[in-house]
């Protein structure tokens, strides 16, 4: 990775983390969630700076606390449209949560932190890892914590090394959990206040069959029926048979060819 640049932007309130390889016009904005980082899209930033694009991936875990950054990212085709060719989504949002499951606990401010704080950062990262990696939603009960669900000593998932551990936890040891919690879960619920609703640059929304959100009710039939055009008319669905939630680092060859060849369709 030594040919990622890191610095440091001020934008209004906010101070961010921002990594980029390349100097080309043509620029493709990478947007994590939680537990990831930056570093997390290291095999697509790669391949598209190799294929003639400046890569650009902001760290949130360095946003402001007011960040509202979910809604916002989703809808980023919607608001500058001028700006902005086409948006490559991987997964979806839920439809339906169950109470027990891990967004909704951790949208409770103090929640999550308190799970968390009872561990290391590198120990945390493990556990959320190796929890997020399975194909069955993992639901605790009333007084388990989340990271209860999953034993310290759990080996990482194949694609994942003990050597990339260090670079997640170096980073939420010096951030805290507080903002990478508020950007992807405590947004949530809050409305963009958009006119129209819908996104009209070309997308590509990447499923995944074996990621355990596909098992929540109403997800799958939502994207497979078209239903999902309904705000997004220029969509393209494409549905992978292996792999989990966290493709782009499982499978980053497979990624890395479908958003490659969605640009060069549609970023003349």
């Amino acid at each position: 990775m030594e040919k990622v640049q890191h610095n440091h932007v001020q934008a209004k309130e906010l101070k961010l983390h921002v990594t980029q390889i390349g100097t080309s016009p043509k620029v493709v904005v990478f947007l994590h969630g939680f537990p990831e980082i930056w570093y997390s899209w290291r095999h697509q930033m790669i391949a598209v700076d190799n294929a003639g694009y400046r890569a650009i991936s902001i760290d949130c875990t360095s946003c402001c606390q007011g960040f509202r950054g979910l809604r916002i990212a989703a809808m980023v085709g919607k608001l500058h449209p001028h700006r902005v060719s086409t948006i490559v989504l991987l997964g979806a949002q839920l439809p339906l949560i169950p109470p027990s499951f891990y967004m909704l606990r951790w949208m409770v401010p103090g929640r999550a932190e308190a799970d968390f704080g009872r561990f290391d950062t590198k120990i945390v990262m493990r556990k959320v890892y190796t929890m997020f990696s399975g194909s069955l939603p993992q639901v605790a009960v009333d007084d388990q914590e989340i990271l209860d669900l999953v034993d310290s000593s759990a080996p990482l998932p194949p694609w994942l090394s003990e050597e990339d551990l260090p670079e997640y936890g170096s980073l939420y040891e010096k951030s805290g959990f507080r903002t990478a919690l508020q950007v992807p879960y405590r947004t949530m619920m809050q409305s963009c206040r958009l006119d129209d609703g819908k996104i009209r640059v070309p997308g590509l929304v990447i499923m995944v069959e074996q990621d355990y959100i596909m098992k929540f009710t109403g997800l799958e039939d939502y994207i497979r029926t078209g239903k999902v055009k309904e705000f997004a008319p220029n969509l393209d669905v494409t549905f992978l048979a292996q792999g989990n939630h966290f493709v782009q680092e499982q499978l980053p060859e497979e990624m890395n060819h479908l958003i490659i060849s969605f640009l060069i369709k549609h970023c003349k």
